[in-house]
């Protein structure tokens, strides 16, 4: 390799020669010029340094790479690379030029950079920073040498520097700098870096762009003393103060400044700026000043000017301060005395004592007057509170009265219920016309019981007011994917690279979507909680056999801050938190307590593997061969559609069988009543039961009923709120709903129609009334979905029965639409869309509209494509390339599936329609 520039050379004890090239530090062959080899080729994490400035050694064999972008460390004879990490090198700052490094006799290591000077103290693991604030010429430094007395000296873009370090309490260093510039002889332009030399006779030479400058610090004579300074002017508001005149009514200075230690002014007098001198005749452009005002500031302000300096104070609040100045020569050596001034800033008179006094009787009286009021409201309360209580205790006997009769009355209701019912039924079925009349008169004594009844009941005109699993079939890796996905958004905000691998493209098993779901949605937070911005987040799924059993397993692993070895084994323990300063929010620790109980539900396994500062890994493992009461395996080879139906359908042990009975659920908490109405509806209808609103809420989860009947009051849980839990949830809100109720009163009605019952019968009712309430009810929504089937154009408003399922379907529709040239666009597309699993999205769609999610978006395709037949220009492969079919055959035979006739049939019968005449 041949190289034309070099910038720093390095002799090692072997005779080696190591040179700063282009690209890099490489071994200089001596003999033929040539570069036997470049560091970064043997230490490939060198390749980011090309350009190295300076090679300062820093130990036998050892050196010290400075470059354009940091610095790294080489020791030539172990052949070892030490690149500093910002981490834990707290002297090292990334991404700067660095010029040079001196370590002096104090044993301080000095860096030159783009950026001031960086002093490093090993033994207080102490960092220093010198720039321009704290005196430099220029914060460039370019090159950097230490004299015989310790004193360190730099060059920088424009001038020269003298430093020097004195040691302070607790082993620390006060930093006195002192810059040259060409007004004391030097050249001016830069000086170069690297261009610096201490020669053996204490001469110090710094190279520049005009030439270089040398000098012996020896020989060069120091001020040892420095004058007092004083105190020249002072201007309120920037308006300078005169001597003996008057400044807005009164004399703010009566004798000169130099002879005034204290000056007097008013509240809004509180703009001021002090003038002073340190009266540096030798070189005065090198005088230096540091000031504070005692009481408003606590640091001293130090600066540097030609002749006079200037401290400037807003704001002042009355009070008493006292101002002090030292001044310093070109060779910082400060005043021992500082020069002086109190300064008296006088309050308003709102603000006085006198003023003060004022107030505090005003605030005494006031408190009196306060508490005289305050004796007085609670004597008027304490009154007050006694009548409502006398008030309330009537109220709560005559509501507990008024709940006695209710009670009662219900009671009486629901036997009757169970004697008129019965009876009416017996009354119709009997041929016999004596007993017939019997019957009769039995019943109509029982009607008048009733209305007995009801004339308690219109006394009061209105109301005073377990975890299983439930598994079906799904793709274990999309599933988990789609989780991924839902994050990328947060991670991305936080600067966290989030990534998703499966070592299988696909894995079927049985498993419950909703808890497997909750267990990766609870570790990718905590992992996104627990790592720092530019950290990773890894999530993997993978199959694994355990002992001959197949299991799949899900990994989340994270860059984070990790864990003791203590923590891991109670992370699952409910209510525990690990301490930790990185978790930018609190939790509430039962998280992983929830995930480790949905993983045992599943008879899986989760474990944890973390070290502090490198990160967690937790892995899920669940078996994959739950059973589940009708299985779906995926043949292999089949379509995408026919895999996606199939692995549906074993989600689906909901659904009624085909040309089957129809299934009821009957909650009622009086288990008489409850086996009447299941007796008599078995006859005609698949019938499960419930004692209450709970247990009817389990079991419409659990049955999926095609409609409920359900008493109104009941323990635990009434009617009323079952019937609303039902119908504000997608998942049940399509289910008819029948509320049976002793109560006859308006508001009970009402309350029912309000909550979502799609019909209210009164007890005691004819049980022919309810048999065909249920029907109609039933064959209603069957007539709905034949009006989906039958109609080109739908409406959502037409095919549904609450405002929940028509905003459902018009959803399902949109989203379909909104992919209507997709041919991509599946059941798990549109499950994601809609946030419904697969499972639930089939019952869904299957007892509203009677069709299985991938026939639905099916049918919107084709009822589009009919529209387009009649009323558009396209051809019928035009057509069915826009609704989503990829091949003609398959939209020639679908359409004639639906419409019963081929798409050019179809259009040539609507032609024919449009162009016949109209009655």
């Amino acid at each position: 390799m041949a190289q034309n520039v070099s910038r720093a050379l390095y002799e090692d004890s072997h005779g080696n020669y190591w040179v700063s090239v282009n690209g890099g530090v490489g071994l200089l062959d001596p003999e033929d010029g040539t570069i036997e080899f470049m560091l970064h080729e043997r230490h490939p994490e060198l390749k980011n340094f090309k350009l190295i400035l300076s090679l300062c050694p820093t130990g036998k064999d050892c050196f010290a790479a400075l470059g354009d972008n940091g610095l790294f460390y080489y020791d030539a004879g172990k052949d070892e690379v030490r690149i500093p990490d910002t981490r834990k090198d707290k002297y090292y700052k990334s991404g700067i030029k660095y010029f040079g490094l001196l370590t002096d006799a104090r044993g301080l290591q000095w860096f030159a950079t783009e950026d001031g000077i960086r002093i490093w103290d090993k033994k207080t693991e102490r960092l220093y920073l010198l720039t321009m604030s704290e005196g430099l010429p220029n914060n460039t430094v370019s090159s950097i040498l230490e004299d015989c007395d310790g004193v360190v000296w730099a060059s920088t873009l424009n001038g020269i520097c003298k430093i020097i370090p004195r040691e302070e309490g607790k082993g620390g260093y006060r930093f006195s700098v002192v810059a040259f510039g060409v007004p004391d002889g030097l050249q001016s332009g830069m000086f170069y870096d690297h261009a610096a030399l201490k020669a053996k006779n204490g001469m110090l030479y710094f190279g520049g762009a005009h030439g270089f400058n040398y000098f012996n610090p020896g020989h060069m004579v120091c001020e040892e003393a420095a004058n007092r300074p004083i105190l020249t002017g002072l201007s309120i508001f920037n308006t300078p103060v005169r001597v003996g005149e008057e400044y807005e009514g009164h004399v703010v200075l009566s004798a000169p400044m130099t002879r005034t230690d204290k000056i007097e002014l008013r509240y809004d007098e509180n703009f001021i700026s002090i003038a002073f001198s340190g009266l540096n005749y030798a070189n005065p452009s090198h005088t230096y000043y540091k000031y504070r005002l005692k009481n408003y500031e606590e640091g001293w302000t130090e600066t540097r000017a030609a002749s006079l300096g200037r401290a400037v104070y807003t704001g002042l609040r009355p009070g008493t301060y006292e101002f002090e100045v030292y001044a310093a020569n070109g060779d910082k050596v400060w005043s021992k005395e500082p020069a002086r001034l109190s300064i008296v800033v006088h309050p308003p008179f709102w603000e006085t004592y006198y003023a003060m006094a004022v107030y505090v009787l005003v605030a005494i009286g006031m408190v009196y007057w306060l508490s005289r009021m305050y004796v007085r409201r609670e004597k008027e309360k304490m009154m007050e509170e006694r009548r409502e209580n006398a008030r309330k205790q009537q109220e709560h006997l005559e509501e507990m009265k008024l709940r006695f009769f209710t009670n009662v009355s219900h009671e009486f209701r629901t036997p009757l219920t169970l004697i008129l019912t019965p009876l009416g039924t017996l009354i119709k079925q009997q041929g016999d016309v004596d007993l017939k009349q019997r019957l009769t008169v039995i019943y109509r004594n029982a009607e008048k019981l009733l209305q007995l009844v009801n004339q308690l009941l219109d006394f009061r005109k209105l109301e005073m007011r377990g975890e299983r699993l439930s598994v079906s079939m799904g793709d274990m890796v999309v599933f988990v994917r789609d989780a991924v996905e839902a994050f990328r958004g947060l991670v991305k905000e936080k600067g966290i690279t989030l990534t998703f691998e499966s070592k299988v493209e696909h894995f079927y098993m049985n498993y419950d979507h909703d808890k497997v779901y909750k267990v990766v949605n609870n570790l990718l937070s905590n992992a996104v909680k627990f790592t720092p911005s530019g950290g990773c987040i890894g999530v993997g799924v993978e199959s694994s056999v355990r002992n001959g059993r197949e299991y799949v397993a899900v990994s989340v692993r994270d860059t984070g801050c990790g864990m003791e070895e203590g923590d891991k084994e109670r992370i699952f323990t409910r209510f525990y938190q690990v301490e930790d300063g990185h978790k930018t929010q609190p939790g509430s620790g039962i998280g992983l307590h929830l995930v480790k109980g949905y993983v045992d539900l599943h008879g899986g396994e989760i474990t944890v593997d973390s070290r502090p500062g490198e990160g967690s890994t937790f892995t899920v493992l669940l078996p994959a061969d739950l059973q589940h009461d009708e299985k779906a395996t995926v043949p292999h080879g089949e379509d995408k559609e026919t895999v996606e139906a199939s692995v549906l359908s074993a989600g689906e042990e909901d659904e009624e069988p085909s040309g089957g009975k129809k299934k009821l659920l009957v909650v009622e908490d009086n288990a008489d009543f409850r086996a009447y109405l299941v007796h008599e509806l078995s006859a005609d209808f698949d019938v499960v039961e419930a004692g209450d609103g709970v247990e009817g809420e389990e079991m419409v989860r659990e049955e999926w009923p095609d409609l409920v009947i359900s008493d109104l009051m009941m323990p635990r849980c009434d009617g009323i709120a079952f019937c609303q839990r039902m119908k504000n949830d997608i998942h049940t809100s399509h289910i008819p709903f029948i509320l049976l109720t002793a109560k006859m009163s308006d508001d009970a009605r009402i309350e029912s129609y309000k909550a979502g019952a799609d019909s209210y019968i009164s007890k005691p009712f004819n049980f022919e009334l309810l048999q065909v309430r249920v029907r109609k009810l039933i064959e209603q929504r069957e007539a709905r979905k034949e009006t989906f089937r039958k109609n080109i154009e739908i409406t959502p408003s037409e095919i549904t029965t609450t405002s929940l399922d028509e905003e459902f379907v018009k959803k399902a529709l949109a989203f379909v639409e909104k992919n209507m040239g997709n041919a991509e666009y599946s059941l798990e597309d549109l499950s994601k869309d809609l946030g419904l699993s697969k499972t639930h999205l089939n019952r869904k769609l299957t007892v509203i509209l009677n069709m299985k999610p991938l026939q639905f978006i099916r049918s919107v395709r084709l009822k589009r494509a009919a529209q387009l037949l009649a009323g558009s220009q396209y051809n019928v492969a035009e057509i069915a390339d826009k609704v989503g079919f990829n091949t003609i055959k398959y939209f020639n035979r679908y359409f004639k599936e639906e419409f019963g006739m081929t798409p050019t049939q179809y259009r040539e019968a609507n032609k024919r329609e449009n162009k016949s005449p109209k009655a």
